[in-house]
């Protein structure tokens, strides 16, 4: 009797014990996963819990920081969440990170963490925000060059009691590397209808040129270590038969800024001085001229409409430094959305106004086209 009674409560000291043990794992447990989810990372998915300087949370992978956002994907969106770093209080991240500071210095980190948006560089801490890249490409830390353009046209051709033949085209290029940029744009129109006359009693054709233009414009930007500020210069060839314009040309250095540097809006600002020189065509009454020049220009992309499209405003400004009246303005603004294998089609309107043309010539001139091209 004596020995069974010692059994049992041998027995049961042993399931209390492996009972309290259990509880006490769970809650040693469960005081870990609340240490590290506080900390900022999940043990559990290894996912890192992002918490914003407003009091709400956000759990997934850290895929970079660009354009000052911090990119997280998460397993509720398709898409990348964007949080914009100000709004960022702390988190970790466990892998290795290379990140390009906003003074152009690049440090590696063992791992992301952030405190009160405070980041440790190990022994040193830095405010999240003077990240610009993390695990930026080559051509971001000067070790080569990027290289992106496109090239498009717009055509139209007619046969019938009205025959026209149409040919629009346009090429931009852009070659960039941490501090260097350079720009290239090309452009060429000719527009031709042909009109039905009589002549000696046999039918012929009139050629009527309703477009005949081109231009090319060069960009060259030098970065500062603040990788929003820039300078350069520009110079620009152009001829426009119509408008009696033979050759036109204008060179001048400028600053620039970086008005706007997101993923959803970026827009560039620039003001500088130029050289204008203009030679007219003998058909129209106008004296060759050339003057120093105040000219500006904005350049602005937008992807707010979403699935890859892209709403893009180019503006540039030229006005005689003496005289106001003397004023060329060049207004473009297009909606293009992607097709398929690097195809693009877009809508565009192009608004263009000159104040030196000559008397017998129209100062304001407006084209609507339909592109299609290919982009890289």
């Amino acid at each position: 009797m004596v020995t069974r009674s010692i059994n049992k409560r041998a027995v049961g000291v042993k399931k209390s014990g492996w009972f309290i043990w259990a509880i006490a794992a769970s809650i040693g447990a469960s005081l870990v996963h609340g240490a590290e989810a506080s900390a900022g990372t999940d043990s559990l998915t290894g996912r890192a819990i992002v918490h914003l300087t407003d009091g709400s949370v956000l759990m997934g992978d850290v895929m970079g920081i660009r354009n000052g956002a911090l990119l997280v994907s998460t397993a509720f969106s398709d898409s990348e969440i964007s949080v914009d770093l100000k709004a960022v209080d702390r988190f970790q991240w466990q892998t290795e990170a290379v990140l390009l500071l906003d003074d152009a210095s690049v440090v590696v980190v063992p791992r992301l963490t952030v405190e009160g948006g405070q980041l440790d560089l190990g022994g040193e801490r830095r405010p999240l925000v003077d990240v610009a890249i993390m695990n930026p490409e080559d051509w971001e830390v000067g070790n080569a060059y990027h290289w992106t353009g496109d090239a498009s046209t717009a055509f139209a051709i007619s046969r019938g009691n009205t025959e026209t033949d149409e040919l629009d085209v346009k090429v931009n290029m852009l070659l960039q590397s941490q501090f260097n940029r350079y720009t290239f744009t090309g452009h060429f129109e000719h527009d031709e209808t042909y009109n039905r006359v009589a002549v000696n009693g046999n039918d012929s054709k009139q050629a009527i040129i309703t477009a005949d233009n081109w231009k090319v414009l060069f960009k060259y930007d030098h970065f500062f270590q603040n990788p929003r500020h820039y300078m350069g210069v520009n110079g620009s060839l152009e001829a426009d038969a119509l408008a009696g314009v033979k050759l036109r040309t204008y060179i001048g250095p400028y600053i620039g800024r970086k008005l706007l540097v997101g993923e959803t809006f970026t827009l560039d600002g620039e003001l500088g001085l130029a050289h204008v020189a203009t030679e007219y065509d003998a058909i129209v009454n106008k004296a060759n001229n050339d003057y120093a020049a105040v000219n500006w220009s904005f350049t602005g992309e937008s992807r707010l409409l979403g699935g890859d499209s892209r709403l893009y405003v180019r503006h540039i400004g030229i006005v005689d430094a003496a005289d106001i009246g003397q004023l060329i303005v060049k207004n473009t603004l297009g909606l293009a959305f992607p097709l398929l294998y690097g195809l693009e089609a877009a809508a565009e309107v192009t608004i263009n106004y000159d104040g030196t043309a000559a008397d017998d010539r129209e100062a304001l001139d407006e084209v609507y086209s339909l592109r299609v091209g290919y982009t890289w």
